[in-house]
C-alpha cells in the first residue's frame, strides 16, 4: 500500500477521537441519544478543525449497525465503508468543483431515492460557501423539506457567505481553533504513536505554528521526522523558518534603547539565515502580543503557551516598556504586517517600521530618564533646609550681600534716593531666607525661570496639557510634535511658560515663532478660561520668546545680559513695590529720549535679573 500522509491516517473515527470541540461533540451525542436528528447541519469554522471529520463520524453513528449510537462500531460494513470513502449512502460534494445550478438539480433528483446500506442517506457538502446564489436558489426548498431518510451537512469556513435563508434552515455549529495546549498534546500522542522522537518545545512549537489547525500541526510533523530522527526546537526553526526566540528578545531589547544599529544588524542576520521577513514580522507580533499579555497580567502564565522559565524573562523584558509603548509597538507591527503582503521590497520595509520605532521609544526613554533625574535633583534641593542653606550662603560670602539685596539698593541709587545705612545681621539673614524660599513661599518667581525647578507641571495638570494639545493638534501638527518635547509646563496668572531642555533648541526657536505662539496662547485661554500670553524658553534659563495674548508678535524690547528678554508689552513684574508711573511720564521720556535707566519697567527688570549691561534692540 502506497504511503499515506499522517493527517489522513489520523483522521477522528468516532466522536471522542474528536480534538478540541467538546461543545460540538457533546450535543450531537445527545442528539443521537434521544432520537433529536434534525434534516440540516452547518458546521462552520477554520480551516483543519475537524467539520468534514466531524460530519463522517456523524454518518457513521447514524448508519452503525448498532445505530443510531454514540459509539459506532467501526467493523461493520457501512462504518468500513464510510471510513474507506466509497459508502453508497455518504455523498460527498465539492462545491468548489460542483457550484452550479446544474449539478443541485442533479442533486435534487437522487436525494429521493432511499439508501441502499444504511438508515439515512448523509449529503456532505464540503466548501458551501463557494455555491453560486441560483444553486442555493435550487437547494433552498429541497433543504427546508427533505425526505425522512435524507440528512444534509453544510462546512464551509465562510458562513457570513452563505445565504441567510439557508442558514436559517440549518442547525449550526461553530468550530473553534485548537489550542496550542491541545494541539500539542495531540502531535504528541501521534509523534509517540508512529515512534517519533520530539521534545516537548518542539511539539509546543509545532502547535503555535499550526495557527489551530490539527491538518496543518500534523503535516508540520511530518515535515520535521522527516528533516531527521530526532525533532527538537531548532530542527523546527530551522526548518519552518521561524524566529529564535533569542532573536526576538534581542530585537525587543534593541528597540526599547533605541539601539537601531542593533535592529539593522539583526534584520540583516535574519536576510542572510533566508528567513522570510514576513514570517518574522509575524513572530515579532507574537513576542510583543506576549509581552503586553505579561505587563497586564503578571501573574496569569496560563494565558500563554510558553515553555517554562520562559514567562519569568519575559517578565523581565517587558517591564522596560510601558503598556503605552507595547500597543504603539504593536500598531505599527500590525500594519507591517498588511503592508509586506504586496511590498516589492519587504527588508525596506521591515527597517523603515523598526527604525521609527528606535525613534520614538528610544525618544521617550531617554525624556523619562531626563524628567527622572530632574525630580531627584529637585527632591534633593528641596531636602535641604532653607533656613541653612541661607546662614550657609552668607557665612560663604560675608562681603556679598544678598542679590536682591544688591538689585534693590542699585535700583534705589539709579533714582536719586541715596545709600541707606547696612541692615542688621539678622534682617539681612531673615531677608536671605525669604528669598531661597521662592515660590514655595509665595514669594514671585520670575517669568524667565525654569519651570522645572518645581516640576514638570506647575499651575497646570498633565490632563489640561494634553487638552490643549488635541486642540492645536487639528490646525498643526507640527507645533503639537513640538510641544511633545516640553520639560516642563508653568502657568501663573497672565503667563504660561513652556521650557525645553537645551538639547532641543532647534523645536524651541520653532515653538517661539509668532504664530505658534499665538496659536498656543489660545489653546491654553480655551482651556483655562482666561487670556494668558506664552513664553518660550530653554531649562538653563535662557527666554527665546514672549508672546501676547493670542497674538504673539516678534519678542521685541530689552535683553539683560544673561539672554532673558522683558517684552515692551509686558506687565509690571509681580513682586516690584511702587505705583506704576502716569502715562504723561511714559510719554514724556519717550519723547525726551530720557536716560533708560530712569525707564519704569526696566527698573521692575533690573529688580528681577540684575543685569552686567542693558542695551537696547532696534526691530
Amino acid at each position: 500500500m502506497s504511503y499515506v500522509a499522517l493527517y489522513r491516517r489520523w483522521r477522528p473515527q468516532s466522536f471522542d477521537d474528536i480534538v478540541g470541540q467538546p461543545h460540538v461533540v457533546r450535543t450531537l451525542k445527545n442528539a443521537i441519544k434521544t432520537g433529536r436528528i434534525t434534516h440540516a447541519y452547518l458546521f462552520a469554522g477554520p480551516r483543519g478543525t475537524g467539520k468534514t471529520s466531524t460530519a463522517r463520524v456523524l454518518a457513521k453513528a447514524l448508519n452503525c449497525e448498532k445505530g443510531p449510537t454514540v459509539e459506532p462500531c467501526g467493523a461493520c460494513a457501512s462504518c468500513v465503508a464510510i471510513r474507506d470513502g466509497n459508502s453508497i449512502d455518504v455523498v460527498e460534494i465539492d462545491a468548489a468543483s460542483n457550484r452550479g445550478i446544474e449539478e443541485i438539480r442533479e442533486l435534487r433528483e437522487r436525494v429521493m431515492y432511499a439508501p441502499t446500506q444504511g438508515r439515512y442517506k448523509v449529503y456532505i457538502i464540503d466548501e458551501a460557501h463557494m455555491l453560486t446564489i441560483p444553486a442555493f436558489n435550487a437547494l433552498l426548498k429541497t433543504l427546508e423539506e427533505p425526505p425522512a431518510h435524507a440528512v444534509f451537512v453544510l462546512a464551509t469556513t465562510q458562513p457570513e457567505s452563505i445565504l441567510p435563508t439557508i442558514v436559517s434552515r440549518c442547525q449550526r455549529f461553530d468550530f473553534n481553533r485548537l489550542s496550542v495546549a491541545d494541539l500539542a498534546a495531540h502531535v504528541a500522542r501521534v509523534a509517540e504513536t508512529q515512534r517519533i522522537d520530539i521534545t516537548p518545545d518542539a511539539a509546543r512549537l509545532i502547535a503555535r505554528r499550526a495557527g489551530g489547525s490539527a491538518r496543518d500541526a500534523l503535516g508540520l510533523l511530518e515535515q520535521a521526522a522527516a528533516w531527521g530522527d530526532e525533532i527538537t526546537t531548532g530542527t523546527v526553526i530551522e526548518l519552518l523558518g521561524s524566529s529564535p526566540g533569542e532573536t526576538l528578545i534581542e530585537f525587543a531589547d534593541a528597540v526599547a534603547r533605541g539601539d537601531a544599529g542593533s535592529v539593522f544588524r539583526l534584520i540583516q542576520e535574519q536576510v542572510d539565515a533566508g528567513a522570510d521577513l514576513r514570517q518574522f514580522a509575524s513572530d515579532l507580533v507574537g513576542h510583543f502580543r506576549d509581552l503586553l499579555v505579561v505587563k497586564e497580567a503578571p501573574n496569569r502564565p496560563e494565558l500563554l503557551e510558553l515553555r517554562e522559565g520562559a514567562f519569568a524573562a519575559l517578565s523581565e523584558q517587558a517591564a522596560r516598556f510601558s503598556r503605552q509603548q507595547l500597543v504603539e509597538v504593536l500598531n505599527v507591527l500590525s500594519g507591517l504586517e498588511s503592508q509586506l503582503r504586496r511590498a516589492s521590497n519587504p527588508r525596506v520595509s521591515v527597517e523603515i517600521a523598526a527604525a521609527g520605532l528606535c525613534v520614538s521609544l528610544g525618544g521617550a526613554q531617554s525624556r523619562a530618564e531626563a524628567v527622572e533625574v530632574e525630580k531627584a535633583q529637585t527632591t534633593q534641593a528641596e531636602a535641604v533646609p532653607v533656613r541653612a542653606a541661607a546662614v550657609q550662603s552668607a557665612e560663604a560670602s560675608p562681603a556679598a550681600p544678598p542679590r536682591a539685596q544688591v538689585a534693590r539698593t542699585r535700583t534705589r541709587s539709579r533714582s536719586g534716593s541715596g545709600p541707606k545705612p547696612a541692615q542688621p545681621a539678622q534682617e539681612a539673614e531673615a531677608e536671605g531666607a525669604e528669598e531661597a524660599r521662592g515660590p514655595a513661599q509665595g514669594r514671585p518667581v520670575p517669568s524667565g525661570a525654569p519651570a522645572a525647578e518645581a516640576g514638570r507641571f506647575v499651575g497646570i495638570t498633565e490632563d489640561q496639557w494634553e487638552r490643549i494639545r488635541s486642540k492645536i493638534r487639528p490646525t498643526d501638527v507640527v507645533l503639537d510634535a513640538v510641544l511633545r518635547e516640553v520639560v516642563s509646563v508653568r502657568l501663573t496668572d497672565q503667563m504660561c511658560t513652556v521650557a525645553f531642555h537645551p538639547d532641543w533648541v532647534v523645536l524651541a526657536r520653532k515653538a517661539s515663532d509668532p504664530g505658534k505662539l499665538a496659536t498656543l496662547a489660545r489653546a491654553v485661554g480655551d482651556v483655562v478660561g482666561r487670556p494668558v500670553r506664552c513664553c518660550v524658553m530653554l531649562s538653563s534659563g535662557e527666554t527665546l520668546a514672549v508672546g501676547s495674548e493670542a497674538d504673539s508678535g516678534p519678542a521685541k524690547g530689552l535683553e539683560t545680559a544673561g539672554g532673558g528678554v522683558v517684552s515692551d508689552s509686558a506687565p509690571a513684574a509681580e513682586g516690584v513695590s511702587g505705583a506704576p508711573p502716569s502715562p504723561s511720564r511714559e510719554k514724556q521720556a519717550a519723547s525726551d529720549g530720557a536716560d533708560l535707566r530712569s525707564h519704569p519697567k526696566l527698573k521692575a527688570a533690573v529688580d528681577l535679573f540684575d543685569p552686567k549691561e542693558i542695551r537696547t534692540i532696534n526691530s
